[in-house]
C-alpha cells in the first residue's frame, strides 16, 4: 500500500489521527488522565466533565482499537477530504463523534452497564467512512467498492453488539454514526449536484 498518497497534503486527517496518538500514549503512561477524557455513562459524573463528550472520541486504551479507527480515517478521510475539504472532514469527524456520545448515555442505562469508563472514536470514524461512501459508493478501495468496506463494518458491529453487548456498549453509537455519516453524506452530495449544475 502506498502511504504517501494518504498523507500528503492532508492536514485534517493528519491533525485528527495526532490527536489520537498523543491522547492514546498519554492514557497509558498516566492512567490518571483516563478520568479526565474517557466518557462516564453516569449522568452525574457527566455533568462534573461535560468535555468528555467530546475528548472520548479522540481516546483510545487498546492498540488495535486506534489501530483500527485510525486507519479508516487515514484511508476514507483522505479521500473525503480530496472529495470535499478539511472543514468537512473536521465537521463529520466531530459530529458523528459527539451523537455517537450521546447515543451511548442513553443505550448504557438500558443495558444495566456498569463497567466503567469508555472510549473509542469508532463512532466518528465509522461516519468518516459512511460519508465518503454516500458521496462514491463504487470507488475500489484497498481492492474493494468502498460501500462493501462500510455494509463489512456495518455488519461485524452488529454481531460484536448482540453478541456481547456490556462489552461493545459502544457498538449502537458506531452504528449511528454511520447513519449520521450516510445523511450528512446524502445532504452533502445533493449540494454538490445542485453547484456543479449552477
Amino acid at each position: 500500500m502506498n502511504f504517501k498518497k494518504y498523507f500528503s497534503n492532508n492536514s485534517a486527517v493528519l491533525t485528527i489521527i495526532s490527536i489520537n496518538i498523543i491522547v492514546f500514549i498519554a492514557i497509558n503512561v498516566f492512567p490518571n488522565l483516563r478520568d479526565i477524557f474517557l466518557l462516564n455513562a453516569d449522568p452525574k459524573i457527566l455533568l462534573e466533565k461535560p468535555w468528555t463528550l467530546l475528548t472520548v472520541f479522540f481516546s483510545h486504551e487498546l492498540l488495535i482499537h486506534i489501530l483500527l479507527n485510525m486507519f479508516l480515517v487515514l484511508i476514507f478521510g483522505s479521500e473525503l477530504y480530496k472529495e470535499t475539504n478539511a472543514k468537512v472532514v473536521y465537521f463529520v469527524y466531530t459530529l458523528c463523534g459527539i451523537i455517537g456520545s450521546l447515543s451511548v448515555l442513553i443505550y448504557a442505562p438500558l443495558i444495566g452497564y456498569n463497567d466503567g469508563l469508555i472510549a473509542g472514536a469508532s463512532a466518528a470514524a465509522f461516519g468518516t467512512v459512511a460519508t465518503y461512501v454516500m458521496l462514491q459508493p463504487n470507488t475500489v478501495i484497498l481492492k474493494s467498492n468502498s460501500k462493501y468496506w462500510l455494509i463489512a463494518l456495518f455488519i461485524v458491529n452488529a454481531i460484536l453488539t448482540i453478541k456481547n453487548p456490556q462489552v461493545s456498549v459502544g457498538g449502537p453509537a458506531h452504528a449511528i454514526g454511520i447513519l449520521v455519516g450516510l445523511l450528512f453524506g446524502w445532504l452533502l452530495k445533493k449540494k454538490l449536484v445542485i453547484k456543479s449544475n449552477n
